[in-house]
Formats: C-alpha cells, structure tokens, sequence
C-alpha cells in the first residue's frame, strides 16, 4: 500500500474495535469452556481464519464494529496502526485453530486449555487494554530492526 506521495502508508484501525473483537473472542472461549459445546469455539476459529486469510477483507468482527456500533458510539478520535493487532488476530486464530483441531482428534482437555488461555488473553487485552500479541509484534519488530530475525 503507498499513498499518493510514493510514501508507504500505515494501516489504521479504529482502536476500540480489536477490543470489541477481543471481548467478542473471550465470550465465545467463555461459552467453550463453560459448556464444552465447541460450537462458540469453531465459529471463533472461522471468524478469525476468514480474517486472516482474506488479508483483513473478510472480519465479521470488523464488519459488525463497522456496520452496526460505529453508529452508535461514534467515529474515534485517533486511529492507531493495524499491524499489531492484526499479529494478535493471528495469533488467536492459530490458537483457536488449534484448540478445534484437538477437539476434533479426541483432546478434550487440550482444547479447554488453550482454548481458556485465548480467552483470559483476548479478556485481558479488552479489559485492561492490555494487548500481548500487540506486545510480541513490537518485540519481533524491535529484534527485526536490531537485525536479530
């Protein structure tokens, strides 16, 4: 992406909608965890594999942020770069992904606990904006530019 200057441009997201996903994410962990019917946990999994997949084109958490409470409670006041919260929307899917994959293959136990971890990080980052995936993605950054990675 390059702005019309030929400068490369930024991502922006509003910043209060990867906390509503993030709450989105915990309430289906939650309902998981809770019941053990790993339905709120593949739909979880699909929305954020559809997003990653599809380059951010495809996010049924953006969509509805977007469409449906943007309306609501307003435009932001200051949008915030994407990248790290697209790293953290990775790393929950590959958790997610993994929690269906050990439900599915008879791990029961297995998918509980990450499937728990996921939600206690995305409630933690929504809760307390208190992003860890947001933090990896500045340390994996920091060591990029020291030439480290």
């Amino acid at each position: 992406m390059s702005s019309q200057s030929g400068t490369p441009s930024v991502a922006m997201v509003d910043p209060r909608a990867p906390r509503f996903g993030q709450t989105m994410t915990t309430l289906g962990m939650a309902a998981f965890v809770v019941t053990g019917n790993p339905a709120p946990l593949y739909a979880v999994t699909a929305i954020l594999l559809t997003s990653v997949a599809t380059g951010w084109r495809v996010d049924m958490y953006g969509f509805l942020w977007k469409r449906v409470l943007i309306p609501v409670v307003g435009k932001p006041d200051q949008p915030e770069p994407a990248s790290p919260h697209r790293f953290a929307k990775l790393m929950g899917a590959t958790f997610t992904a993994i929690a269906s994959v050990a439900v599915l293959a008879g791990f029961p136990v297995v998918a509980l606990a990450v499937a728990a971890m996921v939600g206690l990080l995305a409630g933690v980052a929504a809760a307390l904006d208190l992003c860890v995936g947001c933090r990896m993605y500045k340390q994996v950054r920091f060591f990029r530019e020291l030439g480290v990675v």
